[in-house]
This record gives C-alpha cells, sequence and structure tokens, in this order.
C-alpha cells in the first residue's frame, strides 16, 4: 500500500513539497540470539514512513524537512515516476558547511554568498550512488551492507527501483534494546575520542566531523564532559530562522563563526564501562540519542555509537 500524505497535489507542489509514502504493516520481529537470514525479514524491522523529496527541492528545504521529521536522511526521487535518484543526509549538509567537494557549490559558485547557496537545488549536492536492497532482502543482508560500507542505512526499494522503506543502525540498534547480551560497553566503546570545547568554531566543528565521517562530537572543558554536537544539532540549527539574525553580509563566515556552545547539547546519556549493551540500547531509544558517552568521575573516557552495537549484533 502507498499514499501520498496530500492526494491533490498539483505537478507544481511536486516539486517543491516532500512525499511521505507508507507501506503494510509486516508485523513484529521476534529477536532471537542471531539475526534472521529468511527472505524479507528486512521488513520487519525497517521504517515504512519514508519522507522523500523531489531534485528541485532546495537545500534549504531539505534542511526544514529534516528538522520536522527528525530524519537524518532523505531519498531524493523522481517526481513523476517516484524511482529513486539519489539520497540527502545530514553528513552531506556538514559537509558543504565544512569543506569538501560539496562545499564547492558554496565557496566556487556562490562566492560564499551562504542563502544563495542555501537556495540552490539539493541536486547539486546530493548522492546519486545510492546503496539499497531489495524488499526481500533479509535483516543479515541489510546488517553486512552496512558494516561493510560504512554507512547509517539503506534504502529498501521495489523492483521499479521506487522507495518502501530505509532501515538504520538505530533500527538494528532497538533490537537489543533492554535484552541482556553479557557484552559490555567497555569492550566496544572508542577510548581515543576526538573532540571539541564550548568555544570551538562551527567551521572548525564540521571539517573535524567531514575528516573523520563523523556525526557527533562530545564537548569537553578541562577532560570534564560539557555536552555533546551533532549533525542533526547543527541541521536543526540551520533549520531554526534566528540563524538568520547572525548573518550580517550573506556569508559563510557568519554561520562558521558560531560557536559550538551556542547548538550543543548539555543533556547527554552517559553510562559507565561496566553497563550491558542491552542497557544503552534501551537508553538509546529512550533519549533518541545515537551515541552515549562513556564516564569515569565526571572525566569522559569514551564514547559508544550505533555502529558500535550493531557491530556488536553481527559477532
Amino acid at each position: 500500500m502507498q499514499f501520498n500524505i496530500d492526494t491533490r497535489r498539483t505537478k507544481d507542489d511536486v516539486r517543491d513539497k516532500p512525499h511521505v509514502i507508507k507501506s503494510g504493516d509486516y508485523g513484529p520481529l521476534s529477536f532471537k540470539s542471531k539475526v534472521s537470514k529468511k527472505a524479507g525479514s528486512i521488513m520487519t524491522i525497517a521504517s515504512t514512513n519514508v519522507v522523500t523529496i523531489p531534485p528541485t527541492m532546495t537545500i534549504k528545504g531539505a534542511i526544514d524537512t529534516m528538522t520536522k521529521y527528525r530524519f537524518r536522511r532523505l531519498p531524493v526521487v523522481d517526481a513523476g515516476t517516484n524511482r529513486l535518484i539519489g539520497i540527502i543526509g545530514s553528513s552531506d549538509i556538514i559537509e558543504f558547511l565544512g569543506g569538501g567537494d560539496k562545499a564547492k557549490l558554496l565557496l566556487k559558485k556562490h562566492n560564499g554568498n551562504f542563502l544563495a547557496s542555501i537556495n540552490d537545488s539539493v541536486r547539486e549536492i546530493m548522492a546519486t550512488d545510492v546503496i539499497t536492497v531489495d524488499m526481500s532482502a533479509s535483516i543479515e543482508d541489510a546488517l553486512s551492507l552496512i558494516l561493510n560500507s560504512r554507512i547509517g542505512g539503506v534504502v529498501i526499494v521495489d523492483d521499479e527501483n521506487r522507495v518502501k522503506g530505509i532501515v538504520t543502525e538505530r533500527d538494528f540498534v532497538f533490537l537489543l534494546a533492554e535484552k541482556v547480551t553479557g557484552k559490555k560497553v567497555e569492550d566496544y566503546m572508542t577510548r581515543n575520542v576526538i573532540t571539541v570545547t564550548p568555544g570551538t568554531r562551527l567551521g572548525d566543528a564540521c571539517k573535524i566531523m567531514v575528516r573523520n565521517s563523523f556525526r557527533r562530537l562530545p564537548v569537553v572543558s578541562v577532560g570534564f564532559l560539557e555536552g555533546i554536537l551533532t549533525t542533526r544539532m547543527i541541521i536543526n540549527f540551520l533549520g531554526k530562522n534566528e540563524i538568520f539574525e547572525k548573518i550580517k553580509n550573506n556569508s559563510i563566515e557568519d554561520v562558521l563563526n558560531i560557536r559550538v556552545s551556542e547548538i550543543m547539547s548539555k543533556n547527554v546519556p552517559t553510562v559507565t564501562k561496566d553497563k550491558d549493551l542491552g542497557d544503552v540500547a534501551r537508553i538509546m531509544e529512550e533519549t533518541g540519542f545515537g551515541t552515549v558517552c562513556v564516564v569515569e568521575d565526571g572525566k569522559l573516557i569514551g564514547i559508544l555509537t550505533e555502529r558500535d552495537i550493531v557491530r556488536a549484533l553481527a559477532e
């Protein structure tokens, strides 16, 4: 089953508005000790309420859509056929701001004019090499793709390449929520953590994220945890109209000079290194955070991400 949010949309509407599709209910998954190899089992954990956008939508429109629906990635589809042609994620927006090939749009085409850049179309920075799986794929198939490609999620399509769902690292994490795994945080956490301070410029934080393919950065002061900065927080900040009050000359520098302390969250989920991964999965599910910080006497000693838990699930 598939339907549009607004069945009365005109051709002009289609060019600029997000499109929500919904697949049928495939029933609950009974989680056991191993990832399912059954054909089609991927649909038991996939998100089937998918927001798609046309390639003509502006980058600002994509940012607003991500903010509204709280999604990190949006499939880009042909407005006429609904076939998948690309994807844009929060990391693409961060690269657009923080350097790399996607920043060429901002720096070269628009000479650093931030407002002109974000009003260009998403086709300018979207990824076209989208990793997909068929609806007949198993959970194991999708898990293998995510782990081997370092992407955060895969798009599920039918035999005509139309979007039917998305499965992300978070969907796999939720399989472990409230389950005793016997696996401890200290065995999977990252110990040598790259961090920023509250006074770090947004531009510098974005460069760190792009350079290291990070989606989050703990914020510390003299070793003590102060907060966390994520790509979603940056997207939400850009999606708020008050950012335009900080822009004096339409220059990207006005945006990049904003301090991390203005965007970060001080409410950071924390755990101790002896916690079971099932407890961490429950915390992630309840808080909506894809990372927990591991602390000892208030000091940061490591982080554990959704990917770390997915890696443990695959063992």
